[in-house]
């Protein structure tokens, strides 16, 4: 539309909206439902200069400035705010602090046991007071409250169909928002089941598999149609499925193992995590005996290497090239292993398997140097070669797609088949991008809804945080299976909250930010106001001058 034809409205502006800043609880859904971008989120100044204020060392001003660009609200690859469905519970409005959830996490449970939690790292508690929140298993604990909750249908009113191949995070999270959206979108899955790699990927130890097949369920009675046992993967099927749908977006995963290639990788004993885990998960008898070697260092390499001892090694040695905090695995994760007795060498390569084609002995490594952690190249460091007794070795260095995609202006990606991204959440969030990608390619149109990349702004000096005044009882800490008799079984390693655990952890939240409304440039519709899922934070401030509006 150009200048010339645009319409001038004059609107008569009765009142405005105000947000409390006291009893906000920075949800964010009045900014998402705003029609003029009038709200926007604030970050309180906190006060640490003093060095026996906290435990933690005291910050100076300069870092006190910068730390009110940073919050947990801006962490989330999916755009949800933690302190939001925190501040609900603790208000004790549990059923709107899960609807924040699902609005934005199709598969809520799934994120409550395995998301990597960012935002909980980026927790200003842990950095200025004691230790930060237990995000993800506050998460958790709502996810499971109200597990048998049932949506109302997803609404049907657009002419276009989407297909989604693949039903892992990433095609479930797309199919939801389109399907809130209002399309009608079928799901092709090569599988047996859908869930992806949550079900044939993760162990048992870390996630609850009938709860997986349970969001998902929530899904499909919501509208979501879900075709299992069909691979779609050659030109030709794909050309057919655009005679019969509109668009499509392709989250099919990387279903294959990358080859190692170094001499004795054939060797009889040498398995690959993807496929070995495939069967682990299928139920399918895996035993494992002597000394192990796992080759990686990422999440999926952590996890191997604790189901090796599970399956009955007595030693397993994790080796990898990265060092330090490079190492891909997070930390906890990382700590969770060497609890169990994993030991980890890293800055090395493996150089060779030691054995014949009957039978292992070991895997030979050497250290190395000048690593380029973006294409992986290194330099040997010679004579440092070591061989690690092994009677078998699991690889896992990545995977790769099965099958090379067409290029076509009807199909968007979406996935770990785009993204090196390994994790549930970053998945889930690539499966958001895709799906408002097609969604404004339909409508020819940019649409902000649910961005993630946005700014804060510094709050009120009225609303300083003091953290020597926050609450220091002795909160109980997460609990967990004994280290010595969970390495002898699949179940949960972490038990998950109580619900009295679970309120008195959410009196930790330090509630750094609320939303604030820009009146010059609010109308006055008092659509923030009735979608509050608290209730009791915007008022309507009636107002005496008119406002011309374009």
């Amino acid at each position: 539309m150009n200048k010339e034809s645009q319409a001038t409205i004059v609107m008569e502006k009765t009142s405005v909206a105000s947000i409390d800043a006291n009893t906000c609880v920075n949800c964010g859904k009045c900014e998402d439902y705003c029609p003029v971008d009038a709200i926007s989120e604030k970050q309180k100044s906190i006060c640490h200069l003093c060095p026996d204020c906290t435990e933690m060392n005291a910050i100076t001003p300069d870092e006190i400035i910068e730390m009110q660009n940073e919050g947990c609200t801006l962490s989330c690859p999916l755009g949800l705010s933690p302190q939001g469905y925190i501040g609900l519970l603790k208000d004790g409005k549990s059923k709107e602090a899960f609807d924040l959830i699902f609005d934005k996490i199709p598969l809520p449970t799934v994120c409550g046991y395995v998301c990597h939690h960012p935002c909980q790292d980026d927790c200003k508690r842990g950095k200025l007071v004691d230790s930060s929140i237990e995000i993800r298993a506050l998460k958790r604990y709502i996810s499971e409250k109200f597990s048998d909750y049932q949506p109302t249908p997803y609404p049907v009113f657009k002419q276009e169909q989407i297909a989604v191949i693949g039903a892992g995070p990433a095609g479930l999270t797309a199919a939801h928002l389109l399907s809130k959206k209002g399309y009608k979108v079928t799901i092709f899955e090569q599988g047996s089941e859908p869930g992806g790699m949550l079900l044939k990927g993760i162990p048992e130890f870390r996630i609850d598999k009938d709860m997986v097949r349970n969001d998902i369920a929530r899904l499909e009675k919501a509208g979501i149609k879900i075709i299992c046992d069909v691979k779609i993967g050659h030109g030709s099927k794909v050309d057919d499925l655009l005679k019969d749908y509109d668009k499509i977006i392709v989250a099919s995963g990387n279903q294959l193992p990358k080859i190692l290639p170094i001499e004795g990788h054939r060797t009889e004993k040498v398995f690959y995590a993807v496929s070995l885990m495939e069967k682990v998960n299928a139920g399918q008898e895996v035993k494992l005996s002597g000394n192990g070697v796992v080759i990686g260092g990422g999440s999926v390499a952590i996890d191997t290497a604790r189901t090796a001892l599970r399956l009955g090694a007595d030693k397993v040695t994790l080796i990898c090239l990265e060092s330090g905090d490079k190492v891909p695995a997070h930390e906890w994760e990382l700590e969770e292993a060497k609890e169990e007795g994993i030991e980890i060498i890293e800055g090395v390569t493996p150089t060779r398997f030691v054995g014949h084609t009957a039978q292992l002995e070991g895997v030979e490594y050497a250290e190395i140097e000048n690593l380029d952690i973006n294409t992986f190249k290194y330099d040997k460091k010679a004579g440092t070669e070591t061989v690690l007794p092994a009677d078998f070795a699991i690889v896992a260095i990545g995977q790769k797609s099965d099958f090379a995609w067409p290029e076509n202006d009807n199909i968007v990606f979406a996935g770990d088949v785009v993204s090196n991204k390994c994790s549930v959440i970053d998945a889930m969030a690539s499966g958001r991008k895709a799906a408002l990608e097609l969604d404004d390619e339909i409508n020819k149109r940019h649409y902000s809804e649910y961005e993630v990349d946005r700014e804060v702004s510094p709050g009120d000096l009225a609303y300083k945080i003091y953290p020597a005044v926050r609450m220091k009882a002795d909160f109980p800490k997460l609990p967990k299976q004994d280290v010595n008799e969970r390495i002898k079984n699949f179940d949960l390693v972490e038990f998950g909250f109580s619900d009295n655990d679970a309120k008195l952890e959410t009196y930790r939240c330090l509630s750094c930010g609320y939303h604030f409304v820009d009146v010059d440039k609010c109308i006055g519709c008092g659509v923030c106001q009735k979608i509050c899922p608290k209730g009791n934070v915007i008022s309507m401030v009636a107002v005496s001058d008119n406002q011309e509006v374009k």
